[in-house]
């Protein structure tokens, strides 16, 4: 072969390597939202995100599923709330996958499992029909299943799959012991990396801190499913009253509490209700306690990286959720330019 040939084959092979390299480099990341509103509004605050994220995919929350009532013996006490009323038409240009919360009180005792998937079933296709005329073959079941559930649980989800190529979410702990709360049959998986604190911890960020992501996955953690990544793009106030008992208000509103006479500022993150007051629609007595849960794009970033250098096959990422306050408190294209 003449040297001159040798040269511009040399050539070709390195700007193929360098190509096949940037190319890997900068891989498009399937990037979706979680929707979780009964009424699923689109405005220019979504649109934007969508874009930003060059979503094609949104999670659709379709309804809940409750144990109603432990002694109404039709359709043993379990009902459907919180169903999705109505969707805007932009929704029908993306790729909808609807979501099923289930609480995990529901498979705590003896079911009609059978029953309960055939009525799940039934009311999914119903809504899909109404809201895009058409049945939706891919779904997400939402449930924090246990060691005690696990059975019923999976034996819901092999009926459901049936019917549609089913996807569950997945928590921390269970990927952490997942020989006692077993793996679901399932071929894909969604792991929930926020609301994975304690709520009643003062000083702990219930919603995401990268400190307890690492209790449970490090770099030798593993997992037979495919998955997801669901991160967190929200933030939440706690309200602990003089019993230690809790409740959730959503969105923070540090400023309001800083410049009220009501509410001491006792750190960073919590502020101490000096005289009764109404705050959100909610009534606070002199004595309660709240604490404010914000995310920065480092925590979630950082998480991120965190589940990234494991050995679980993560690929694509959904955010959750799709809401103003939301997406109007963080950087998403900085966090976006970062996975």
């Amino acid at each position: 072969m003449k040297t001159g040939n040798f040269k511009v084959l040399f050539l070709l092979f390195i700007v193929a390597t360098l190509f096949y390299s940037c190319s890997n480099t900068n891989e498009t990341k399937s990037i979706s939202f979680y929707h979780w509103k009964a009424k699923a509004t689109y405005n220019e605050t979504y649109k934007e995100a969508l874009t930003i994220a060059e979503s094609k995919k949104v999670y659709l929350h379709y309804f809940d599923l409750n144990l109603v009532d432990e002694n109404d013996l039709q359709n043993d006490g379990i009902y459907p709330n919180y169903l999705l009323r109505q969707v805007d038409k932009a929704y029908h240009d993306f790729d909808i996958v609807p979501v099923v919360y289930i609480t995990n009180q529901v498979f705590k005792d003896k079911i009609d499992i059978q029953g309960l998937a055939e009525r799940t079933t039934k009311l999914i296709n119903q809504i899909s029909e109404k809201q895009f005329q058409k049945e939706i073959s891919t779904i997400q079941i939402d449930c924090d299943w246990t060691q005690t559930t696990k059975n019923a649980y999976f034996e819901f989800l092999k009926l459901m799959n049936e019917e549609f190529e089913v996807s569950t979410t997945i928590r921390l702990h269970q990927i952490k012991f997942q020989k006692q709360t077993g793996i679901p049959p399932v071929k894909s998986g969604t792991l929930m990396l926020y609301n994975i604190g304690d709520l009643k911890s003062k000083k702990e960020n219930s919603i995401l801190e990268n400190s307890i992501v690492q209790k449970y996955i490090n770099t030798d953690t593993s997992y037979p499913l495919k998955l997801s990544l669901g991160l967190p793009l929200f933030s939440q106030t706690i309200v602990t009253n003089t019993s230690n008992k809790i409740k959730i208000i959503k969105d923070t509103e540090r400023s309001i509490l800083e410049h009220d006479s009501h509410f001491k500022k006792v750190d960073e993150t919590n502020f101490s209700i000096l005289k009764d007051t109404l705050y959100k629609g909610f009534y606070l007595s002199k004595g309660y306690n709240l604490k404010l849960e914000e995310l920065s794009e480092k925590e979630i970033i950082t998480s991120y990286k965190t589940v990234k250098n494991s050995k679980l096959n993560i690929d694509d990422v959904i955010f959750y959720h799709l809401d103003d306050n939301a997406l109007n408190s963080l950087d998403l294209e900085k966090i976006i330019t970062e996975l």
